[in-house]
């Protein structure tokens, strides 16, 4: 039975998605390779295929991780390039996706509460500055238009400068960066930035995630110093501010700025890792600490503190034929509200917010492959946070715990087309299995299909 419901989904989200099947098929064929097959620009610049640099983008290889610990920069001399780019670090996104939901249609929901469901639309399509600028510096910069959301914004900015000094016969990669959210700069796929799932659907989401978990992702714009010692230690400094006004602001062009930062929010990184033959092994931990206003457009108001400690770990196995990799990381906020709650705005004057991801991932000669994750929230009930009181995104008991599974297919014809299919079943969400909202709508309501064209070029 739960097999037959899971086909009936997926012939729900298929169904008169002609379009999106007719799209992935010309893309795929257009960008066959024959002899030679152009590739995004950091591939362009070191006369690498993708595989160099990452089992199965974005995730990176070891090689890829020395890469943009060099700040992007390392490049071969080229007098032409086939690509319509040539050899200036100019390439191009484009994101294709249908979302099906299991149940749109519960007591009380509305078009609005799933508003691109069922649309085969142009997730996201842009150009990114991916490459070196200087002998020792570069930079990824994304600008694109959100489909979901239907506007144009800065996703990623990482622009950094490296060098290496000699310490008792020690190489040590020192470099500064300036980016726009926590973990951008990480070099590891365990942390919340470059973790699976990669891509967002439009699928409605649970109402709480950690400060560190994308909730200030490009609302956000500092400097930061890291260093690897020895390919053996990792560790990372940068401090963040709110980009609203000021040199900052083009880090978040397009971005809404809530919640907006007080002043600096120190993040720091610290990883271990080991490199033998075909393996690699890392461990780690990284936080941040956050004030954060109780109006977005008032600086006046007074702030709630937020202080986020996470430990992570990375395993990768990667040979020309079979690539395998796993992450995990366990992120623990304490929430002082006290602010909030004077304000009427939160039921307790303090909380936790607890989260746990892990996942496995597979492929076979980088084309064929998958993976599967598990995902949870544990925190403190607050009716004032977590309850909106509204049908789909209520919560009837003020909880903001959620867990599930996801389950990732993909196809990837070359190598830098991915087509994907990913199913997402919630056993819990936004604090109960069955009529979490008060209106009758069940966890499982919410379970979606997702597929996905994804082209870089």
């Amino acid at each position: 039975m739960k097999t037959l419901k899971f086909i009936q989904c997926g012939y729900a989200a298929v169904r008169g998605s002609i379009l999106f099947s007719t799209f992935v098929a010309v893309g795929a064929l257009g960008t066959y390779p024959g002899a030679t097959q152009a590739v995004p620009s950091m591939g362009r610049q070191t006369g690498m295929q993708c595989a160099a640099c990452h089992t199965v983008f974005p995730e990176l290889t070891a090689f890829g991780r020395q890469f943009k610990l060099r700040a992007f920069s390392l490049s071969v001399p080229k007098d032409r390039s086939d690509s319509i780019f040539g050899n200036v670090p100019i390439s191009a996104l484009l994101q294709v996706s249908r979302t099906s939901t299991k149940n749109v249609s519960t007591v009380g929901a509305t078009p609005e509460n799933f508003p691109r469901d069922r649309d085969t639309i142009v997730q996201g399509a842009g150009l990114y500055y991916g490459g070196k600028i200087t002998e020792n510096s570069g930079g990824l910069v994304q600008y694109f238009y959100d489909g979901i959301e239907k506007g144009w914004k800065t996703e990623m900015f990482d622009v950094r400068y490296a060098n290496t000094l000699d310490t008792a016969g020690k190489e040590l990669i020192y470099g500064f960066t300036l980016s726009n959210t926590p973990t951008v700069t990480d070099i590891y796929n365990s942390t919340p930035m470059w973790s699976f799932p990669h891509t967002e659907t439009a699928a409605v989401m649970p109402n709480a995630a950690t400060m560190l978990d994308m909730t200030l992702a490009s609302k956000v714009g500092g400097p930061g110093v890291y260093g690897m010692w020895n390919n053996l230690l990792y560790a990372e400094f940068a401090a963040y501010r709110a980009n609203k006004t000021g040199i900052f602001r083009p880090l978040g062009w397009g971005n809404e700025r809530d919640p907006r930062v007080k002043g600096y929010a120190p993040y720091w990184r610290l990883a271990l890792q080991h490199e033998q033959d075909s393996h690699s092994f890392a461990v780690g931990t990284y936080g941040l600490v956050t004030r954060t206003h109780l109006d977005p457009q008032d600086v006046g108001t007074p702030t709630d503190r937020f202080r986020d400690i996470a430990i992570d770990g990375q395993y990768q196995y990667v040979t020309d034929s079979h690539q395998f990799s796993a992450h995990a990381t366990w992120i623990r906020e304490k929430q002082d509200l006290s602010a909030s709650f004077d304000a009427g705005a939160a039921s307790n004057p303090s909380n936790r917010l607890r989260t746990f991801k892990a996942d496995a991932h597979y492929y076979y000669q980088r084309r064929w492959g998958g993976g599967i994750q598990y995902f949870q929230t544990r925190g403190n009930a607050d009716d004032m946070r977590y309850n909106m009181g509204d049908p789909v995104m209520g919560s009837i008991d003020g909880s903001p715990n959620n867990k599930g599974w996801m389950l990732d297919l993909n196809y990837l014809p070359v190598q830098s087309v991915k087509l994907g299919v990913r199913y997402t079943s919630y056993k819990e969400f936004n604090g109960a299995a069955t009529n979490y909202d008060g209106f009758g709508r069940n966890a499982k309501d919410n379970n979606s299909l997702f597929l996905l064209g994804w082209f870089l070029f």
